[in-house]
């Protein structure tokens, strides 16, 4: 009897103790603009993720290029904000892709990028980058032509 009341008490603490660890976040979404993508996500990896200027026009484009993880994924999401946490919009790619270039973003903005690695074809459970990225479009500058005959 001893026993059993025993085994009783360690099963419902075993189940207390999985309770608060599975709905514990297991990652860090402080200060994230993309909270809910951190805190819905498998596990992190390091991407080591890099936002650099589009080397051919328009100038409301930017290049994003990362490291894949380790672990077996199915396809990668890229969810694009501006720095005020306003969406503008999520892509995706196929599983061997390493690079991204979001077109028609606006001119001379901040943006704040966070990449999946999906682990399923829906992306019901994925992985995160560890970290949001940030990268600015150029500002455009318009050419004038000056056509008055001054300057014939």
């Amino acid at each position: 009897m001893k026993y059993t009341i025993l085994l009783i008490v360690l099963l419902a603490m075993a189940g207390a103790g999985y309770a608060w660890w599975s709905a514990t976040p297991r990652i860090d979404s402080t200060g994230k603009i993309h909270a809910s993508l951190y805190e819905g996500a498998s596990d992190s990896w390091d991407p080591q993720m890099q936002v650099l200027p589009f080397e051919r026009a328009p100038s409301t484009t930017l290049t994003l290029r990362w490291q894949p993880p380790q672990e077996t994924y199915n396809h990668f999401v890229v969810t694009i904000s501006t720095v005020d946490g306003t969406a503008v919009r999520k892509e995706s790619g196929e599983h061997d892709r390493l690079s991204l270039d979001p077109d028609g973003l606006e001119p001379d903005t901040e943006y704040i990028f966070a990449l999946q690695a999906c682990l399923d074809p829906r992306c019901q459970a994925w992985l995160i980058g560890q970290d949001e990225y940030r990268g600015t479009t150029e500002t455009t500058t318009e050419t004038t032509i000056d056509n008055s005959l001054d300057n014939l």
